[in-house]
């Protein structure tokens, strides 16, 4: 039985990446000229696959690449250790004595270790010395990339989750790294999250540390087209035939974002493997869509019943595509009260990551929980 063709929850590479040409080119050339880009996208639209891509591309060209999740941070002292270690990883390939040594030297109060792993690899070790400034040890952390950087050795430095920042102590941190990373010449960024508007306000609001840091970018759907042919390549090479008809329907039920294509599509395939069919159908596909509710029924039902009756009302008319919110229309008909209370309401959804706001209009993170709320609410 061949594989299944589709891949869906991790990044993608290879044959699974598809698209995102022209936004691969801009990232690409923008962060190569030594400027920095903001990445905006609502969840799911392949924002991590689409960096790593470009960090693939950017390592072999010759620059060193960092991928850093901030979500992983609680704390400026796991910030300083895991973004040491980042560094340190990046510096492998170099001689590792000499690579602790320079640490040493450009890191004040903290020291740097290193073991080797069953196979010979490094693995490093970070310890804060008591007692000691722990911001003139932040500080040098932060311009780390830029101290080992130089003409012919660039950095490229991914932030991921870039919005948690301010958890680690508000706008001090945010402000505090953006007046070290301003002066660094050798070294860019891409900043990208799962928080649009927690990003949007963190460039675009002029009371904000990072205002205008970046070159900023919107990731936008996929053209239908490409997924199109995405999908037909994929299938065929199953020797499963889907029609244009077919594969456009498969878009529409995943509301053509990558994540839920790949997912909706591996259980079509999935379908016709037991089946033993060859070519795709309407009602396999609503069979595959059904069974994807199915899985996620319980995990479904626990999110609605943790949101208020407010809330469920709105989610039921953003699910009917209700487009005039605070009109006297919509109000009347899904109960919504007054404009006030759906403002609030909406700013929840959109914080808790299950309502993206998409140019004007308000979308459903996730299709497939769209559907559950249509049905059953």
């Amino acid at each position: 039985m061949p594989s299944n063709p589709f891949k869906f929850g991790k990044i993608v590479y290879g044959e699974h990446f598809y698209n995102r040409d022209k936004e691969l080119a801009k990232i690409k050339a923008t962060l190569s000229s030594g400027n920095n880009v903001a990445l905006y996208a609502p969840r799911r639209y392949g924002k991590s696959s689409l960096v790593a891509k470009a960090l693939e591309e950017l390592e072999k060209e010759g620059y060193l690449c960092v991928h850093f999740d901030f979500m992983s941070v609680y704390s400026q002292k796991t910030f300083m250790e895991y973004y040491s270690k980042e560094i340190l990883n990046s510096q492998r390939r170099f001689d590792i004595k000499a690579v602790i040594s320079r640490f040493t030297s450009l890191v004040k109060n903290i020291k740097a270790s290193v073991s080797f792993d069953h196979t010979g690899n490094p693995e490093f070790t970070i310890s804060f010395i008591e007692n000691t400034n722990k911001e003139e040890s932040l500080i040098d952390i932060i311009n780390l990339p830029e101290q080992l950087a130089g003409e012919d050795q660039k950095y490229i430095i991914a932030f991921d989750e870039f919005q948690e920042i301010t958890k680690l102590n508000g706008e001090n941190f945010e402000k505090l790294l953006r007046s070290q990373l301003q002066k660094h010449e050798n070294v860019s960024y891409i900043f990208f999250g799962s928080k649009p508007h927690l990003l949007k306000d963190m460039f675009n609001n002029k009371n904000r540390a990072f205002y205008n840091a970046a070159y900023i970018m919107n990731l936008e759907k996929m053209a239908e087209q490409d997924s199109i042919s995405f999908l037909q390549n994929a299938f065929a090479s199953s020797e499963i035939t889907l029609s244009t008809d077919m594969a456009c329907y498969i878009i529409r039920k995943a509301d053509n974002i990558p994540y839920y294509i790949q997912f909706l599509a591996h259980q079509v395939w999935e379908f016709a493997m037991i089946h033993n069919n060859n070519t795709i159908e309407q009602p396999m596909v609503d069979d595959a869509l059904q069974s994807i509710l199915e899985l996620k029924n319980d995990y479904y039902w626990e999110l609605t019943n943790h949101q208020s009756n407010h809330r469920k009302k709105l989610l039921l008319a953003l699910s009917h595509d209700a487009k005039e919110l605070y009109s006297d229309a919509t109000s009347k008909k899904y109960e919504l009260g007054a404009a006030s209370s759906t403002q609030k309401s909406l700013d929840v959804l959109l914080n808790e990551g299950i309502i993206e706001k998409n140019m004007n209009n308000y979308e459903f993170a996730d299709p497939m929980y769209k559907t559950f709320i249509k049905h059953n609410l």
